[in-house]
């Protein structure tokens, strides 16, 4: 009997083999596992890029649907442009001003509410929307010495994108701000552009006639493009705001005041 038992006891070669056999079939499992959980994360990356290509897509086509339906060429002048502020105004009162600058796509409306997260991730129709919209800071009026306005630096070249290109100096040196409002409009030229850390002077909405000067000075020193600007004589300067591409600092666009031509 002790001979028999003995016939069929597991060599040390066979055991060896054995305990390969079940290292090779741990392996094979965590690799599915692995493969299992990099198909998932694939699947879940493909289907965040195609929502974000999607609802930016949707969020273009609403601006540039609304730019078709309230913006027109002036009859008078093919040089301007007529905003349809009575319009804008029955189907959203928060819009104050209409903004455009040439040779890039920012040609939107500005909105206004009592804060500045609402319109983050809301659009003109007051929808949800990741873009959001372009927005007077709510400390700000339109007659401040530092009038600014925010808005999103979206990849696909969209609401405040181009201020990137005008930091980098790919639009020029010579780049023309216009603001519509429904009673004048204000024509402002870019002296200042750069990038910088977050910070709250640049963006303070309560620069008085006193402090102008050193603000306006203050800024063109930090300007990494040389701008054709008669910026000296200005009495009010526009601050356009946004994040760079990396989310961790601003990009900031000073402009000033060169001309307001009232409605008649």
């Amino acid at each position: 009997m002790a001979k028999h038992a003995k016939r069929y006891a597991k060599s040390p070669i066979d055991a060896r083999k054995t305990e390969r056999r079940k290292r090779k079939s741990n392996n094979n499992k965590m690799q599915n596992i692995l493969l299992i959980i990099f198909i998932i994360i694939f699947l879940v990356s493909g289907f965040i890029l195609l929502k974000w290509f999607l609802d930016t897509n949707k969020s273009e086509d609403t601006y540039k649907e609304l730019a078709q339906e309230v913006v027109s060429v002036n009859e008078e002048n093919a040089d301007e442009n007529t905003i349809d502020f009575e319009k804008l105004k029955s189907i959203n009162p928060d819009v104050v001003a209409w903004i455009k600058i040439d040779g890039t796509t920012i040609n939107y409306p500005v909105m206004k509410t009592t804060d500045n997260n609402y319109y983050l991730k809301k659009n003109f129709y007051k929808e949800y929307d990741a873009c959001g919209s372009l927005f007077l800071d709510y400390k700000s009026n339109l007659t401040d010495k530092n009038i600014v306005i925010y808005g999103h630096n979206i990849k696909r070249g969209i609401m405040f994108a181009d201020l990137e290109n005008i930091a980098n100096g790919k639009l020029g040196n010579n780049i023309n701000i216009e603001l519509y409002m429904p009673d004048r409009k204000m024509n402002f030229k870019v002296f200042s552009s750069y990038n910088i850390d977050p910070e709250d002077y640049a963006i303070n909405t309560s620069i008085t006639e006193n402090e102008l000067d050193e603000f306006k000075t203050t800024l063109k020193e930090r300007s990494s493009m040389d701008f054709e600007s008669e910026y000296e004589n200005t009495n009010q300067v526009l601050t356009l705001s946004t994040c760079d591409r990396t989310g961790k600092k601003r990009v900031l666009v000073h402009a000033g005041l060169e001309e307001i031509r009232y409605n008649q």
